[in-house]
C-alpha cells in the first residue's frame, strides 16, 4: 500500500514537504511547483494522496463544519477564508483537481491536529521528539536531517494510511468532503483489533501486549482481557476446551473491572458475548456438543472503526510466531 502525503505551502515559490509512504517506510522530498508534485505522484502511483491544506471553502464565514468540530475538540485551527489560509486553500483545491483528473484519490488531512490525537508534540514544540514519536508508531526511513515540512508530510501520509486501514474518521465539511482525522485510540490497539478480525490471534496478542506494557487501569485490564480472548481462540482451534474455560474465567475477571465503554468498545456487549462463548465451551468440555460454533467468536469493533468486508472466524494458518514461520 502506497500513500502520498503533502504538506502544502501557500505559494509555489516556497518548498512543500512531500512523503511517499510504502507500507510504513517513508521517503521524503522538498518540491516547489504543482507540476513537480503531480509528476512525483505519476511516478509512484499512490493509492491515496493526503494533502495538508483545506480542500474546500466555507459556505459562509471563516469556518466549515469540520473546522468547528475540531475547535469543539480543543484542536486549534485558523479561519479558512482569509489571508494566507485563503491562498493555501485555493492552491489545495487546484492541486486536488489536477490529481483527480489523473485518477488519484485525494483526502484532506491536518497533521498538527493528528499529532495532538496521537500524543505527539507538534513540530514547533519539539521536532526531534516528533520524529521519535513517529518512529515509535512504526514509521521507518525518516532522515535525521528531515525538515519540519517533510515531517508534517510524513504525518499526513500516516493519516492517509490509517484512513485506508479503517483507523481514521472523516469530519464533514458539509459539501461532500472534509478532514480525515485519526480515531482517538492507540494505533497498536487498532492494529490488534484488525489482526483479530482477520483471524491472526497470535499477532493480535503481540500488538496488544505492546500497548499493555505502558497502560494504566482500566486500559490495562481491558488489554489483558483481549489478550486472553485471543489466546482462548487459539485453544478453541486446538479443541482444548478445559483450557478455554480457564482462560475465559480470567477474561470475565478482567472485564468486570472495566467500565461500560473503553476505546470505543461496548464492554457490556462484549461481556455478554464472552458469557455465551463460555457456555458453549462448557458443553463441548462435557461432551454435550461435538463441534464449536465459530459464530460465537466475540466481536471487536471500536466506535468509528470501519468493519472488514468479511471477518475471519477461524484462525488463519499463517498466524504463527516469528520463530515458527
Amino acid at each position: 500500500m502506497t500513500v502520498m502525503g503533502v504538506d502544502l505551502s501557500a505559494s509555489e515559490k516556497r518548498f512543500s514537504g512531500v512523503c511517499i509512504l510504502k507500507g510504513l517506510t517513508a521517503q521524503t522530498f522538498l518540491l516547489k511547483t504543482d507540476d513537480e508534485i503531480v509528476e512525483l505522484a505519476r511516478g509512484f502511483r499512490p493509492e491515496l494522496i493526503a494533502i495538508d491544506a483545506p480542500l474546500s471553502l466555507p459556505v459562509s464565514g471563516g469556518f466549515r463544519p469540520c473546522d468547528k468540530e475540531l475547535l469543539k475538540r480543543g484542536i486549534k485551527v485558523f479561519p479558512v477564508n482569509f489571508g494566507a489560509m485563503r491562498q493555501l486553500t485555493e492552491r489545495g483545491i487546484r492541486l486536488k483537481t489536477q490529481f483527480e483528473a489523473e485518477g488519484f484519490s485525494v483526502v484532506e488531512v491536518f497533521p498538527g491536529g493528528a499529532q495532538d490525537l496521537l500524543g505527539l508534540p507538534r513540530k514547533h514544540r519539539n521536532l526531534t521528539e516528533l520524529k521519535e514519536g513517529l518512529s515509535q508508531l512504526g514509521l521507518q526511513g525518516l532522515k535525521g536531517a528531515a525538515t519540519h515540512d517533510e515531517i508534517d508530510a510524513a504525518t499526513a501520509a500516516l493519516v492517509g494510511w490509517m484512513w485506508l486501514k479503517g483507523f481514521a474518521e472523516l469530519l464533514s465539511d458539509g459539501q461532500g468532503g472534509g478532514i480525515v482525522m485519526p480515531l482517538p485510540y492507540p494505533l497498536k490497539f487498532m492494529e490488534g483489533v484488525r489482526l483479530y478480525q482477520s483471524g491472526f490471534y497470535w499477532h493480535a496478542h503481540e500488538a496488544w501486549e505492546e500497548v499493555w506494557r505502558t497502560a494504566n487501569e482500566p486500559y490495562r485490564s481491558l488489554l489483558k482481557g483481549l489478550i486472553q480472548i485471543a489466546a482462548t481462540l487459539i485453544q478453541a482451534e486446538r479443541g482444548k476446551w478445559k483450557g478455554v474455560l480457564s482462560l475465559l474465567s480470567r477474561v470475565q475477571r478482567y472485564l468486570q473491572i472495566c467500565p461500560g465503554k473503553i476505546w470505543g468498545l461496548d464492554l457490556t456487549e462484549l461481556k455478554a458475548q464472552v458469557d455465551a462463548f463460555k457456555n458453549e465451551a462448557a458443553k463441548l468440555s462435557t461432551g454435550q456438543k461435538s463441534k464449536f460454533n465459530w459464530k460465537l467468536k466475540p466481536k471487536l469493533l471500536p466506535e468509528g472503526m470501519s468493519p472488514l468486508k468479511r471477518e475471519r472466524l477461524k484462525r488463519s494458518k499463517k498466524d504463527l510466531p516469528v520463530r515458527m514461520r
